[in-house]
């Protein structure tokens, strides 16, 4: 199917006086819809998912929602609106307006990175609503999930013999207040990347995450310059909620199938936090997935293997189960 054939819209939705924005993408709207709930926090993943070509959209209408706060969606006088309830309330809000623009009854729910552990609460409160839950870079406790991380860029340090990289990652310590250090970001922005632990294997930059924004002509001029404030507001506002959660405690029960797909390498959010999650979490059905070439974005650097799991497991069983 060309890309021409492909329907695409840009919407807004006001939710309680918030004008909330998405793009959806489809070939045919009869396929199920699935609500992307983006990473970040305040991050849309919409621009990095088209400039990857996952075509997604051959199999589902995709809703990229933007989330309060974030890209299309920011808006300085509600900013310190932000709270995870607040959040969850507008997801459930844009959950019906999909429903009833697409004359669903239920939707499919993806979560990646922040949208793993909102988009896991979301599945935990508001099961009726969704088929399945499909996490990716899926969340646990993040301050283990950054001790993780430290851990790993050590022995990388130790194995290259790389003496600079080691004194400066054993400089810092790990604690709870983890996100506010500045040397912690510090030696992320120095080592995560080009050690393989980033958001992509092969290494991927922020700065090339901004500039695939930036380039995206799906948005306006003020939309795309809005964006890193946006970015940088919403972390600010939300990143102790965050950073200081178990999502096992939040979502211990998830009554709808769940689908966790994770990189080996992704040390943004931990392979063994998302393997805890994974075991600790109630669902009548439940699979978990290592793309062990990958690290924080397995559904874009192994996007065959993939969308092979989205055709064969998640859509599968549902379609088996409707049929049966």
């Amino acid at each position: 199917m060309a890309k021409s054939d492909v329907r695409f819209t840009k919407e807004f939705v006001e939710i309680d006086g918030h004008k909330s924005g998405m793009f959806i993408e489809s070939t045919d709207e009869a396929n199920p819809v699935l609500l992307v709930v983006h990473g970040g926090p305040g991050f849309p993943q919409y621009a990095i998912t088209k400039d990857a070509s996952l075509e997604w959209e051959r199999e589902f209408t995709v809703c990229y929602w933007e989330q309060r706060g974030a890209g299309m969606s920011y808006n300085k006088k509600t900013q310190g609106e932000l709270s995870l309830d607040r959040l969850v309330a507008d997801a459930l809000a844009v959950t019906e307006y999909l429903k009833e623009r697409f004359g669903k009854e239920k939707v499919y729910l993806f979560g990646h990175s922040w949208g793993s552990f909102f988009g896991s609460i979301m599945a935990h409160r508001h099961p009726e609503h969704y088929h399945a839950y499909i996490g990716v870079g899926q969340m646990g406790r993040q301050l283990e999930s950054t001790k993780d991380m430290h851990a790993f860029l050590l022995k990388t340090a130790m194995e290259r013999g790389d003496a600079k990289a080691e004194s400066d990652i054993r400089a810092v310590t790990i604690d709870e207040d983890f996100y506010k250090n500045r040397d912690l970001v510090r030696i992320m922005d120095r080592y995560l990347i080009p050690y393989g632990g980033g958001m992509k294997r092969e290494g991927f930059s922020n700065y090339t995450a901004m500039k695939q924004v930036l380039l995206c002509n799906k948005y306006s001029i003020m939309e795309r310059l809005r964006f890193p404030i946006a970015l940088f507001s919403t972390y600010a506002s939300i990143s102790e909620t965050l950073m200081g959660s178990d999502t096992t405690v939040l979502a211990p029960t998830i009554d709808i199938p769940v689908y966790i797909v994770h990189g080996l390498y992704d040390y943004q959010t931990s392979h063994s936090e998302a393997k805890r999650f994974f075991e600790h979490v109630e669902a009548p059905h439940k699979q978990f997935f290592t793309f062990e070439n990958s690290a924080h974005s397995p559904y874009l650097e192994e996007k065959e293997r993939f969308m092979e799991i989205l055709r064969e497991e998640v859509l599968g069983k549902e379609r088996s189960v409707r049929v049966g």
